[in-house]
């Protein structure tokens, strides 16, 4: 994806310098003065040599944005049966996958649950004195994972927590789309990102060219404000 987003990043800088090369060029020949055959015939070829490089350009970025969405979609299947845990005590030589189960058959009523259906559990990122580090939590299948999903329901009123491992890409959008629609009004389910709107109506998505259009049909409440 890091490789991707590089490419992505380098066609947009030449797309950049190939704008400004164009309006050098096209303000040249507007200051060549009264129109000559010589100049008029260049500044035709111009424009038919400007509409093919932005035609070109514009198939590649659309290119790239479909790789990037295709390996975004499959890093998101690949996390399909894996859970985030939030809001559980680190403790020293812990058992992570023993703490889960504990919160399954005791918070949620899951008891039917077995350490056989948690095939990885450990922390994200470095320790910390400040916060606990969540949990990340592999199933053994898309069934167990789904299961606790539903349930999660029956954590509210206590620091536990639980959320889809979203990609970087995805987390990014629903982050953004929270901060516009509000909290309420935003989750995800496998993966996808479930906006309601002021309207009422629920919108599904996965890209942040799916969301920019809602973003301005539907005006958050501070920018109306």
């Amino acid at each position: 994806m890091s490789q991707l987003s590089e490419i992505l990043s380098i066609q947009r800088s030449l797309e950049e310098s190939f704008n400004q090369k164009m309006d050098q060029l096209g303000a040249q020949i507007q200051a060549a003065g009264p129109a000559k055959e010589t100049v008029a015939k260049i500044a035709e070829e111009f424009r038919t040599f400007r509409e093919l490089i932005f035609n070109m350009l514009g198939l590649l970025r659309k290119q790239i944005a479909e790789c990037v969405l295709h390996i975004d979609g499959l890093e998101m299947r690949h996390r399909r049966k894996a859970l985030i845990f939030q809001g559980l005590p680190e403790e020293e030589k812990e058992d992570c996958s023993s703490m889960v189960l504990g919160v399954l058959s005791s918070k949620l009523g899951l008891k039917d649950i077995t350490a056989a259906s948690i095939k990885v559990a450990h922390r994200l990122g470095s320790p910390s004195k400040d916060h606990a580090r969540p949990i990340l939590v592999r199933f053994s299948s898309s069934d167990v994972k789904s299961t606790v999903w539903k349930t999660k329901t029956r954590l509210r009123g206590t620091k536990i927590s639980v959320k889809e491992f979203l990609t970087k890409t995805r987390q990014s959008i629903f982050a953004k789309a929270r901060l516009h629609f509000g909290m309420r009004a935003c989750w995800t389910q496998d993966g996808v990102i479930v906006i309601k709107a002021s309207d009422g109506s629920r919108h599904r998505i996965v890209s942040m060219d799916e969301l920019k259009p809602l973003l301005e049909k539907y005006p958050s409440k501070s920018n109306a404000a």
